[in-house]
């Protein structure tokens, strides 16, 4: 009768604790750390290599087997930081639950020799290139998390990612910009280019996925969290469903909350040679269109003018508060409305149009909210896009819906 009891008892303790509320919050686990881990080597924007290191947090006897994992991204303009900038980020993740790291990513591009000095690039393809380095270090950084699942206790399928600045740009684009499409044309190979006297060939930089830690392993992940970033191409969105928290103040210099070239504010023609961005604001109305509701997407965009986070605390309890939300709830399905299905952009003689693939009344806006036109159109119809960036809504009986035209 009592070895029963104590039976009863036993498994009665082991139920309660697998019941346990699904909460990774609060901060209540110490935590270990593994230092300096390479993940891999890749060739610099010069001659050199860069070995690539991350740093893992992990919580201390928490007695999951299923942790989720949060990667952070350091910010610097593509050309400094260090992964190390994000450590305090990671320990208070690990301190909740997760496996927790920061990612070293190739840093540089070639600048112009008067004046030789960081953000100006020395032409369009540079902060580019770079750009698009840095997401393929860090899909590799994903697989490699993912590949040590075991080791790690982890859950592949509860993957975060989050940065800031840069670090969200590159965030953003390793979480949706999937497949050959969203390559710019400045990776391919192109143009040798002199610096200091001495030449440099830019050679093709290959698949937007890279090609370290392929190993069996996915780039997919369950949520983003976008401190002041951005994207390139708003039809990146479409391509996956990670839940989103987006942080950005409205007079963002640097990287701009709604559209522009980043360093936009700062003058001295910094942005000359630097790509259109679409900042958080942009995204964040770009996904309620495509069918994101609920703990799929968080916002808090704030007045402001500074490239900086106004109140790391408040803002450390308002993402941790998000994402526990987002795993304990069951994984959300986006219901994205096909785009294309009532329209599509093309090109006609060079000039940028849409088509209509159902009869539609179509409103064309500047990005400044300034209503440009309004028409009916039929069915095969197409409209000249005389702006561009703008921004289309229209109505039809397939469905209502917005999408930006980029430049």
């Amino acid at each position: 009768m009592k070895f029963a009891l104590l039976c009863t008892t036993a498994m009665l303790i082991g139920i309660a604790a697998h019941a346990q509320p699904c909460d990774y919050s609060i901060k209540k686990y110490a935590i270990r750390s593994e230092i300096n881990t390479s993940y891999g080597i890749a060739k610099a924007f010069s001659t050199k290599t860069d070995t690539l290191y991350l740093d893992v947090y992990k919580p201390i006897n928490d007695k999951n087997t299923l942790r989720p994992i949060i990667l952070f991204i350091h910010g610097g303009g593509f050309s400094g930081g260090n992964y190390k900038d994000v450590t305090n980020q990671a320990k208070a993740f690990a301190a909740r639950g997760y496996v927790a790291a920061t990612a070293s990513y190739r840093l540089g591009f070639f600048r112009p020799v008067v004046p030789d000095n960081y953000p100006f690039a020395l032409d369009k393809a540079e902060p580019e290139r770079a750009a698009y380095r840095a997401i393929q270090d860090i899909k590799g950084a994903v697989r490699f998390l993912k590949g040590r699942n075991k080791a790690d206790s982890s859950d592949v399928t509860n993957f975060f990612i989050g940065g800031f600045s840069a670090g969200a740009i590159i965030s953003l684009n390793v979480a949706f910009a999937n497949g050959s499409k969203f390559k710019p044309a400045t990776c391919d190979s192109i143009n040798t280019i002199v610096f200091q006297g001495y030449s440099y060939k830019r050679p093709d930089l290959g698949p937007i996925d890279g090609t370290l830690n392929i190993n069996g392993q996915n780039n997919s992940v369950r949520g983003v969290l976008n401190y002041f970033g951005g994207v390139w191409d708003t039809t990146a969105l479409e391509t996956a469903t990670p839940a989103v928290f987006n942080y950005h103040q409205l007079g963002d210099p640097v990287v701009p909350a709604g559209i522009n070239k980043p360093y936009y504010g700062l003058g001295f023609g910094i942005s000359d040679n630097y790509p259109w961005v679409f900042g958080s604001t942009i995204i964040s109305r770009r996904l309620k269109a495509l069918g994101y509701t609920g703990n799929q997407l968080r916002n808090r965009i704030i007045s402001g003018n500074a490239h900086d986070v106004d109140n790391p605390a408040l803002m450390d309890t308002m993402t941790a508060n998000w994402a526990s939300s987002v795993i304990c709830s069951a994984v959300a399905k986006v219901q994205k409305p096909n785009r294309q299905s009532v329209f599509s952009v093309i090109n006609q003689d060079n000039q940028k149009a849409i088509l209509a693939h159902a009869d539609a009344e179509v409103v064309i806006y500047d990005l400044a909210g300034k209503q440009l036109s309004k028409q009916l159109v039929k069915t095969g119809e197409q409209i000249a896009l005389n702006i561009s960036p703008c921004l289309v809504r229209y109505h039809s009986n397939s469905g209502n819906g917005a999408f930006l035209c980029s430049p």
